[in-house]
């Protein structure tokens, strides 16, 4: 069973009584073994508050909240308004569904460099289905923490991450993370989800490849400084020379860099890549700098933001969850860059999820950040949106 709600109510307890009494009624007075609940920033000083009166009236097994610049709600993408989303399930019957909470601040970190301790500490074990994470992006090691935690098992055991990091605040502090009766203004939430449930995760990163695949030779940290044996900047600039005027046009809005996940691959098309930022250029060592540490030898390509891709992207990841049952719920994470920034207008994701896929209960929020699996592995993605399905 499962069940969402949206407000857009600019004081906060009224917000929390909302969508408290919305899902009260989907639940029949039954307390959910789970609430997401997701506020735009409008609501940060008294959302501790808001969170201790929605556990009053849904007496929810726990509740994980946060704050963020946007919230996703019903085929509702609430941008630059005051909004609360909330999502919330119950695993019980005759199947055995483990939830587990947990969070890591200064003063209660999580053993990323020790396995099994790691595994222990977030209840991690060859049934996880899933593992969930809000987490503020000034304070959490999230480029270790996820591969730390996808591993933790072992090998034979990968572990999906979705969910991702906090956006809304410019400085450290400011971030609101609510783990039951606990307020944190730093670190991470999570919850890891194990036994008897099925749950798909979508990654979309929105972007195409132009040009061709070349090969890192140079770089210094996140700085290419040499590709295919040339001057990175060189390369790219004859690269943008050759391109359509109609591309080039949409390269004007940001240039990306794709690093390709399995080089040995014949054909590398969408998909292939994880999609990271162009931070910056040198123009005397003729270097570019990314949102990543590059290594001598990974194959990159240019990549595109374009409406269309993304799009187009979507529907066919979709078109593959046509053969499951409908999803009884959706998770949803989206790059901040996308939404009216990216299509023109507001609510293409989530109304796009929801038409979809029989219109399941949905929440989510615009992410700094997103988290999601590709080919076995995670990553943080800057332009994507990230689903998570419950079956």
């Amino acid at each position: 069973m499962s069940g969402s709600a949206t407000s857009e109510h600019h004081d906060t307890r009224t917000a929390a009584d909302e969508v408290a009494s919305a899902l009260h009624d989907a639940f029949d007075g039954r307390s959910p073994d789970v609430v997401l609940l997701l506020a735009s920033f409008h609501h940060a000083a008294a959302l501790p508050q808001a969170c201790d009166d929605l556990r009053r009236m849904l007496v929810p097994g726990h509740l994980l909240a946060a704050t963020a610049e946007s919230v996703l709600g019903d085929g509702r993408e609430l941008e630059g308004v005051a909004g609360m989303s909330a999502l919330a399930m119950w695993f019980g019957g005759p199947r055995k569904v483990r939830i587990r909470p947990w969070r890591t601040a200064s003063w209660e970190p999580i053993p990323i460099s020790q396995p099994e301790a790691l595994a222990a500490r977030i209840d991690a074990a060859d049934d996880t289905q899933c593992v969930i994470i809000l987490a503020d992006p000034f304070s959490t090691p999230s480029t270790r923490m996820l591969p730390a935690i996808g591993s933790c098992l072992g090998s034979g055991h990968p572990i999906a991450v979705t969910g991702g990091l906090l956006s809304g605040a410019s400085q450290p502090g400011c971030n609101r993370l609510i783990l039951d009766d606990v307020v944190q203004d730093a670190g991470a939430i999570g919850l890891t989800i194990s036994g008897d449930i099925e749950i798909r995760t979508l990654v979309s990163q929105g972007c195409r490849p132009v040009g061709e695949p070349i090969v890192v030779t140079n770089c210094d940290g996140n700085v290419i400084t040499g590709l295919g044996g040339r001057p990175a900047l060189d390369v790219v600039r004859d690269l943008l020379g050759n391109l359509p005027d109609q591309e080039r046009e949409l390269l004007s809005e940001g240039l990306l860099i794709g690093r390709a996940i399995d080089a040995s691959k014949k054909r590398l098309g969408r998909g292939d890549f994880v999609v990271r930022n162009v931070l910056g250029v040198d123009e005397d060592k003729k270097a570019l700098a990314i949102g990543e540490l590059p290594r001598p030898g990974q194959t990159i390509q240019i990549h595109l933001r374009d409406a269309q891709a993304a799009h187009e992207d979507m529907q066919l990841l979709l078109d593959g969850q046509q053969v499951h049952d409908p999803a009884l719920a959706a998770f949803l994470v989206t790059c901040s860059g996308r939404g009216q920034r990216l299509f023109g207008g507001v609510g293409h994701d989530t109304g796009i999820v929801r038409q979809r896929l029989a219109n399941p209960p949905l929440a989510g929020f615009s992410a700094a950040g997103e988290f999601g699996p590709i080919a076995g592995s995670n990553f943080i993605h800057s332009q994507a949106v990230v689903a998570t399905l419950f079956g």
